[in-house]
């Protein structure tokens, strides 16, 4: 998309850390960030803007191009603002922005101060896109906000209360698109189809976004391919929380996942909290992806500290799914009710997905079917 602005006989372009484009029509020789001032902006436009861009900016013969980020979290103003850091507030459009005033030769600042020249910023994604679930109860208001334009414009639509999901959803899934999703009980009684389909769904790598949930913890769960009961909530809880004897215990020995909030560097207690089950636990955690929604990605857990001890940004919190011990979910014994599922059209490729995380394994999930199997051979006909 491009925004459309003019030149300033006050630009100076000196900034080193940021560039803008504002829809002021003055400004004062204090605002070194400023490139071009008038502008408008198509709001649904740049709301509809995703992860990684490429920035190109003229005014006459001259041209400066250079790379950023969409902020998830901005919100569409009169001015647009890039950013070198990572600096995520409300007001910056992108960051990481390759691109900012400083780095203008004197040639195109001296462009940039004729009132008569046109100024243009053209930002396009390169992509490529992940698919994003919006999911959102009938019975509440319309989503607002950055989320609401995407509801409303989304690529495809789903009742999770239906027992089919159409086409137009696959599709969208496989190209990266948007899909508005509603329902209208609660999200853990969806259908059987709905449920297999939201797992398929991560299984793309999907992110998704509950306008309705404060606490991050019904996207991560999603997210990560699993069911949203049953599960152990345990809430915003740092190191101290995490070691602390009851939570301690439930992250050891809960049959089911456990979700949390904790700063990323606090991550690594659980490894004196699980102690000898350390090295066989697995975690999902965020993706990494600067994009709307929550994204997660399933990793053994030294990976997953290792990775987050390396990183920047630890003391950022984020929501965490920690997976039962291996063959823990028998401890609620599961293997009853997959015949049943089988029988209602839920295929075994789909059950095998979402009970891996779970610690039960492919070949588990066929014992279990071979011996309810058996067992219904031998059980004696009417008489």
């Amino acid at each position: 998309m491009k925004i459309h602005a003019r030149g300033h006989e006050n630009v100076r372009a000196t900034h080193a850390k940021t560039l803008e484009i504002t829809g002021e029509e003055d400004i004062t020789a204090r605002a070194t960030c400023v490139v071009g001032v008038g502008a408008t902006f198509d709001e649904q436009g740049i709301a509809l803007l995703r992860g990684p861009v490429a920035v190109r900016l003229s005014a006459g013969p001259h041209v400066a191009t250079g790379t950023a980020v969409v902020n998830p979290h901005h919100e569409v103003a009169d001015r647009l603002v890039l950013r070198r850091s990572d600096h995520a507030s409300p007001d910056t459009f992108a960051f990481r922005s390759t691109l900012v005033a400083s780095a203008l030769d004197p040639d195109f600042v001296t462009a940039l101060g004729d009132p008569a020249n046109e100024v243009t910023l053209t930002l396009t994604e390169t992509g490529p896109r992940q698919p994003l679930v919006l999911v959102h109860r009938r019975n509440l208001p319309e989503p607002q906000g950055r989320p609401g334009l995407l509801w409303r414009t989304a690529d495809a639509t789903v009742d999770l209360d239906a027992g089919r999901i159409p086409d137009e959803a696959r599709t969208a899934l496989a190209d990266g698109g948007v899909i508005a999703a509603s329902f209208s009980g609660p999200l853990e009684d969806v259908s059987q189809t709905a449920g297999a389909w939201l797992a398929e769904a991560a299984g793309h790598g999907t992110r998704f976004a509950v306008p309705a949930d404060a606490t991050g913890t019904v996207p991560a769960l999603l997210a990560a391919g699993l069911p949203l009961a049953p599960a152990v909530h345990l809430g915003r809880a740092g190191r101290r929380g995490l070691a602390a004897p009851p939570h301690a215990e439930l992250l050891r020995t809960a049959p089911v996942p456990v979700v949390f909030r904790a700063p990323a560097a606090d991550l690594g207690v659980l490894a004196e909290v699980l102690a000898g089950s350390f090295e066989d636990r697995r975690i999902a955690v965020p993706d990494g992806r600067a994009d709307l929604g929550h994204g997660a990605r399933w990793l053994g857990l030294p990976e997953a500290i290792s990775a987050f001890e390396s990183a920047q940004g630890g003391e950022e919190e984020a929501v965490f799914v920690l997976a039962p011990p291996a063959r823990g979910a028998w401890n609620v014994d599961l293997r009853p009710l997959l015949p049943l599922l089988v029988d209602q059209g839920v295929t075994a490729r789909t059950l095998s997905t979402v009970l891996r995380p779970f610690g039960i394994s492919r070949r588990d999930l066929y014992d279990a079917l071979g011996e309810a199997s058996g067992r219904r051979d031998a059980a004696p006909g009417p008489s």
